[in-house]
């Protein structure tokens, strides 16, 4: 559960600029993965973490074509969204997104990322569906050097059963989150990033005849970051974010009924990284520092334990050479060590602990390209294998690509 809350929160979590005024109407994650996974460049991918970007990328459509990691030809990519945004007059933009129940990024956007509807549906005679098409409204107000930003997302679903002569037994699954930000200048040199979000994943079943069962959990996000522009080449970038949750699930089926606490979840990450652009070349990393931890609470019969990881460094790693005006080149690189305790039941009253060192994760070399085609880009992570392969990849059966984003400014 840490790896999986860790490794794909902290990419939108630590989205970072280096310049206030100046933005590209180009990128998303697909860029971001090919430059290593990278926390401290500008992309328009921030805005699905703080709605105030939104108010630099006015008129711009962007999404993710998604990847198809090993599933059939033809079944839709993993971790797709599509996305808009408007200028609608003044300093206000508004914008909408859809994103599947796969979408790679943490926040609002993301769908019952602790499965709890699956843990419901393990207690409970029906199956609920699980969430999807997660639909997301945002808005951004631009005044001066600030930028105020709002988001609001929601997804449901039901599956409801009447049989003959029988009573209606329901169960229903919904989401519903809100995010905030804020996007200022604070001097010539000096910008402040900060935003957060709240999560609300939830779902009950409630049976034709007998007691309701219900699980609710709450998800709160905070991020932070901080830019001095050292020079107009040179920018240091230090961040801090900071992700919680905690819930309950009540089993009506039990006798009697029951409430136990969730699993409860806390990350904190800590970075600093540099932005270094001359010309067509940026280079961008730096090192990083995170703790997590995953807490089940006691019961009667068991004593509270936990699986904690402590990740230092955590390094990323990247370059982006624009060669021309249509092809752009990139490489990463994506380093960590973990240390992970793991606390595990031993008696009703004693725990057993292990400790061990891992590198879990993306780890390695990344390569990425990018296709500018007037005001239409389409950027991808490359399968490094297909680079290794010479003259096999014609007619070869490895994918080229791993991953697509594609994005419009519209004139």
């Amino acid at each position: 559960m840490i790896r999986r809350y860790f490794l794909t929160g902290i990419i939108t979590i630590l989205l970072s600029v280096s310049v206030f005024s100046q933005y590209e109407q180009t990128g998303g994650y697909a860029r971001l993965v090919g430059m290593g996974n990278n926390t401290y460049i500008v992309d328009p991918y921030a805005i699905t973490v703080n709605p105030a970007w939104a108010g630099f990328y006015h008129n711009f459509l962007f999404g993710d074509l998604g990847s198809q990691q090993g599933a059939p030809f033809g079944t839709g990519g993993i971790g797709q969204f599509v996305a808009a945004n408007f200028h609608v007059g003044g300093g206000l933009s508004l914008g909408a997104l859809l994103a599947r129940n796969t979408f790679n990024g943490f926040s609002i956007s993301r769908l019952d990322p602790f499965g709890v509807v699956n843990g419901l549906n393990g207690i409970i005679p029906v199956n609920i569906p699980n969430l999807d098409n997660n639909l997301e409204l945002f808005g951004s107000f631009k005044s001066g050097n600030t930028a105020f930003g709002f988001g609001v997302a929601y997804a449901s679903t039901t599956n409801e059963s009447t049989p003959a002569g029988g009573s209606t037994s329901t169960g229903s699954a919904s989401q519903i989150g809100f995010n905030a930000g804020i996007v200022t200048k604070l001097s010539g040199n000096f910008m402040l990033d900060l935003g957060a979000s709240l999560m609300l994943p939830g779902a009950s079943f409630e049976p034709g005849t007998g007691g309701t069962s219900e699980v609710s959990q709450t998800i709160i996000i905070v991020n932070g970051r901080f830019f001095y522009q050292y020079s107009s080449k040179l920018a240091f970038v230090p961040v801090v974010a900071f992700i919680t949750n905690s819930g309950t699930i009540e089993n009506g089926n039990a006798t009697p009924s029951t409430t136990t606490d969730l699993v409860s979840n806390t990350l904190i990450v800590v970075g600093i990284g540099i932005n270094y652009q001359v010309g067509d070349f940026l280079l961008a990393g730096g090192p990083g520092f995170a703790t997590a931890s995953s807490t089940t609470s006691s019961t009667p019969t068991s004593p509270e334990v936990s699986t904690s990881a402590l990740v230092f460094p955590i390094w990323n790693l990247g370059t982006e050479w624009n060669m021309n005006d249509w092809f752009v080149a990139r490489l990463g690189y994506v380093a960590s060590t973990q240390k992970v305790t793991t606390e595990t039941v031993a008696s009703a009253t004693t725990i057993n602990e292990n400790i061990i060192t891992t590198f879990t994760g993306l780890q390695g070399a990344t390569v990425g390209v990018g296709f500018r085609l007037g005001n239409f880009s389409l950027d991808a992570t490359v399968n490094e294998d297909v680079l290794r392969q010479g003259f096999n990849n014609i007619g070869g059966g490895s994918p080229t690509f791993a991953y697509l984003s594609a994005s419009l400014a519209i004139p």
